[in-house]
């Protein structure tokens, strides 16, 4: 049993035991931080990517009759585009100024290559029609699972 005060107190350790623990605290938050950086940049670049390549892709909707949809989709990247579907809504045949009342079945290819062009042609029944008017809603998928969602307006005169 040690009667002395001093021998009880706390050893706060040295000078350069304190430099040493401060150091390893400044470089694991140094480390953190650059590594915070390094994943923003990343992720910049790869959005950036995928805007170049959603300019180069585009649909264009040309309706035959009133029961025949095509959408021509042309790629102009050098990346092909995944997952490609067609949806066209749909109005009474009776009644064509009414608001749509569905949507045709999706029509859909798997790929289209870059620097290619893919046709997609949606048919109507007879109890439903299309407009020019409507809105045909193309989803696309790129290998890097961009997703491109974008309304293409079908042309009343598809040689404007």
């Amino acid at each position: 049993m040690n009667l002395s005060p001093i021998q009880d107190m706390v050893d706060w350790g040295s000078v350069p035991d304190w430099f040493g623990a401060v150091g390893s605290i400044a470089s694991v938050l140094f480390v953190y931080l650059g590594l915070r950086r390094e994943i923003r940049a990343r992720r910049t670049d790869d959005m950036r990517v995928r805007a170049t390549q959603a300019r180069l892709v585009s649909a264009v909707a040309e309706i035959r009759g009133t029961s025949v949809l095509r959408v021509t989709v042309a790629n102009e990247s050098d990346a092909p585009v995944l997952d490609v579907a067609v949806l066209a809504r749909l109005v009474p045949p009776d009644d064509p100024d009414s608001q749509p009342v569905g949507l045709a079945a999706a029509k859909q290819v798997g790929r289209v290559p870059g620097r290619d062009a893919h046709d997609l042609f949606v048919t109507v029944a007879a109890e439903h029609r299309l407009r020019p008017i409507d809105t045909i809603l193309v989803e696309l998928t790129s290998p890097i699972t961009t997703e491109i969602a974008g309304g293409v307006s079908a042309p009343a005169n598809p040689n404007r």
